[in-house]
């Protein structure tokens, strides 16, 4: 099977799976760092796998920053708006992103800033995410993989099921008020279900320097660039790419009872994998994402946790992936 790389999130060919409602979610405490100065471009740009230099006031990337050796120390959705550059990241990397981020400073004029007192950020996921805007009586949502502003409000459409919407809290509160009697309350489980259900997974303490891009299918979903110059790390992800064959892909799963990042996947008393996101539960079981050696796939069942651990369903992704 061939794979089909995308650049751009506007770019990704989603098939969500239906979920039950649209659900307004409370996303502020999520990491989020503003990158300002006139040298801002151009430093994020020897740190991260994107192309940053391609963002424009609409576009929204994902991203990647790696350790020497190309592995994956944080991930990020990237944009730019009101002349800075914007990272969200999952909440546990908020101070070790901005630490690692700042050790490369060095000369470069540029700042880097925990944003969280003066920025708050709510979620809409589900599949009417976006056709909410409209039935709340705002402006219709951007398209997929672009933002805009309205009324002071960041408006990030991170896919066609993920809306998310960045502003001062005080503004927040007040569009807040305007959605909830149109949504079901959600949490965080919530917003990373869907992107379980897209296939993107992002890097946590838990998994901090455990894979290179690759692996955790960041070419695919379109969080590097092959065209940019040198960033840290590139060297391995474009060994990678040109040279090298990926053995170990992200791939989605359904297994019986609880799952947690980190848990390692068992072939025959021999870990295989290691789960990197964890979405929701159902009656059929919790369903989430997992970096796993491909040769595996063909050797037997694999289960979680332990040999006796429940055994795993193997389910698809809205993108290609060469298991060969």
């Amino acid at each position: 099977m061939a794979v089909v790389a995308t650049h751009d999130l506007a770019e990704q060919p989603y098939e969500m799976i239906e979920l039950h409602a649209t659900h307004l979610i409370d996303l502020s405490s999520r990491a989020l760092i503003r990158v300002g100065g006139e040298d801002a471009t151009a430093f994020l740009q020897g740190q991260l796998t994107q192309d940053v230099a391609a963002l424009d006031d609409a576009r929204v990337l994902w991203a990647a920053h790696c350790s020497p050796k190309g592995r994956m120390l944080a991930s990020f959705l990237m944009w730019k708006a009101a002349g800075q550059i914007w990272l969200d990241a999952p909440e546990d990397l908020a101070e070790p992103a901005l630490r690692r981020l700042r050790m490369y400073v060095l000369r470069s004029r540029v700042t880097l800033e925990d944003a969280r007192a003066t920025q708050a950020r709510l979620g809409l996921c589900g599949p009417g995410a976006m056709a909410l805007l409209e039935t709340a009586g705002l402006p219709a949502a951007p398209a997929p993989g672009t933002h805009d502003t309205w009324e002071g409000v960041t408006r990030i459409a991170v896919s066609p099921e993920r809306l998310m919407l960045v502003a001062p809290p005080e503004v927040l509160a007040s569009l807040q008020a305007c959605l909830s009697p149109h949504c079901a309350p959600g949490s965080g489980r919530d917003w990373t279900d869907a992107a379980v259900r897209e296939g993107v997974a992002e890097i946590t303490l838990a998994t901090q320097d455990e894979w290179i891009p690759q692996m955790l299918n960041w070419d695919l979903v379109g969080g590097i660039s092959f065209k940019k110059g040198c960033y840290t790390g590139q060297e391995i992800v474009a060994r990678t790419h040109y040279l090298g064959k990926v053995k170990r892909r992200l791939l989605r799963f359904r297994a019986a009872g609880p799952v947690q990042v980190g848990q390692e996947l068992i072939q025959d008393g021999t870990a295989a994998g290691k789960v990197a996101l964890v979405g929701g539960d159902s009656a059929q079981g919790s369903e989430f994402l997992a970096v796993v050696q491909l040769e595996a796939l063909v050797r037997g069942t694999l289960h979680l946790g332990s040999a006796e651990g429940p055994p795993l369903e193997r389910l698809p992704l809205p993108y290609p992936v060469a298991l060969d």
